[in-house]
Formats: structure tokens, sequence, C-alpha cells
């Protein structure tokens, strides 16, 4: 049966057995007790490090292991093209992300109450190789998952016109977005905002939970579209700052769609 505790709750059953065996030791002491205090922190000792060591199997197991080396090469014309639109990230071996591997991922992702940020900021896009997000792999991510992103796979733009995401490269610290069409504006509901999407965007993830010098994206404003910098986790927080002004929101994890329609993107 898969583990569905989240870390922060392992953190809060940690953080309170060792108030617990704090109390308990103090006990031992007002009596006396020697042996039974040195038992008493030997065995709290055991038990916390059981529990950060359960937490980091939990993270761990959100991705496959040896992804680099266990998912199949891309074909021949997708690594060419992967060498025009992102000539960085083809000069290593370029892994495609089948769609059932995609949705292993989010389903556990969700299942230990990690956000969108956490999973395109993890290590594993910074190992020395590319992955490839196929158009069809993110359909199905899209259509079996709720995502807090700025760059939504699929919405429809401020004239009632769809658009999508037509591939996303992940690797060597980056994150490349390709788009259907170029200069895409539309409204993200959550953010009560008007975004803009070139056709390619790009992210540097150089540590977890940082999104830093985005190129492609910039928030719409009466004078002017006023360009996204970072998007930075900062505990239970997204800060997103945009041009000399920095806003925050809520970190919200990923959730499983119960609905029967798949529609999401920027019509949430």
């Amino acid at each position: 049966m898969r583990l569905r505790l989240t870390v922060r709750a392992l953190k809060y059953k940690t953080q309170g057995f060792k108030a617990l065996s704090a109390r308990a030791c103090s006990v031992g002491r007002t009596l006396g007790i020697r042996l039974a205090v040195i038992r008493c922190m030997g065995w709290s000792t055991m038990i916390v490090t059981a529990l950060l060591l359960a937490a980091l199997s939990v993270e761990a197991e959100v991705f496959p292991e040896r992804m680099c080396e266990n998912l199949p090469e891309v074909k021949p014309e997708v690594k060419a093209w992967v060498a025009e639109v992102a000539p960085e990230l083809a000069q290593v071996s370029v892994r495609a992300l089948p769609e059932k591997t995609a949705l292993d991922i989010f389903d556990r992702a969700a299942a230990a109450g990690w956000g969108s940020v956490d999973v395109l900021t993890d290590s594993v896009f910074r190992e020395p190789c590319t992955f490839y997000f196929s158009g069809e792999a993110l359909r199905a991510v899209d259509a079996a998952f709720v995502l807090d992103l700025v760059t939504v796979i699929r919405g429809q733009d401020k004239k009632g016109q769809d658009f999508e995401m037509t591939a996303l490269l992940a690797g060597r610290g980056k994150l490349v977005v390709l788009y259907d069409r170029d200069g895409v504006v539309y409204r993200n509901e959550r953010l009560e905002r008007d975004f803009k999407l070139a056709s390619r965007v790009v992210f540097e993830t150089p540590t977890a939970g940082v999104l830093k010098n985005v190129e492609g994206l910039c928030a719409k404003t009466l004078l002017k579209c006023v360009r996204i910098r970072s998007l930075v986790k900062v505990g239970e927080t997204i800060m997103v700052q945009a041009g000399t002004f920095t806003s925050e929101k809520p970190l919200t994890p990923i959730l499983a769609r119960t609905g029967p329609d798949g529609a999401a993107g920027g019509r949430r």
C-alpha cells in the first residue's frame, strides 16, 4: 500500500514525539532513574530518525529510479527538433517521458502533498539529460490532475480561442515550455490576473522550489505587460516577482480531478 503521509505531516508527528519524549525524559531525571533516561533518549532518537527516513522515502518514490538511464531515447526527428528549439538541451541524451510514467509521477506527487513547483523543480531535472513531455502526455496529465501553473497546459484566451502546450523539455536545470501559438493572453481566475504567454517560455531551476530568469511570460496591466522574473517557494507560499514588484500566493497541492470533464488550464 502506497505511503500517503506528506512530509509536512511527518514533521508534525516528529515534533510531537520529540515533545513527548522530552517530557518523559524530564520525569525520569526528576525521579533519578538514569538508565530509564538513557533508554528514553535512545529510543526517541531512533524513532525520530525512522520518521525522517520515511519522509525522505516518500519524496524519493515520486520519481522512478535512474530516469536518465531507464527511460527510452526519443526518435531522431524529435532530437533534431529539440536541437532547434532548445540547442543547449540537445547536447545531452533526450529521454521520452511516456504518458503512463508522467501520470504515475503526478499521482505519487499528489499523494505526497506536493505542488506543481515541487515536481518541476525537483533535482531529477538537473541531471545530465533532458526529458521530453509530449503534447499527448501533457494533455493526459491535465485531464487527470488540477495543476497550479501560470503556464497552463490548456485553456482559452481572452478572445475565447483554445490554446495548449505542445511540449515541455526539462533538464540541466532548465524548463522550456512550447505552445501552439505566440502572444496568448489568458485570464488566470485563481490569481485574478491576465497573463501573456510567448510560444516559448523558459525557466531556470537552479534548486528545489525556485523558477528564475523567466523568459516569455508577463503579467498584463493597463499600460504594459510586466515581465515575470521568478517564482520561488517559501514555506507554503509562492513568491512571484514581476518587474520590481513581489506578490505571494498560497501553495496549492496537486489534486486528482473528480469530475467527468477533463477541461483545465485557463478555464480554472
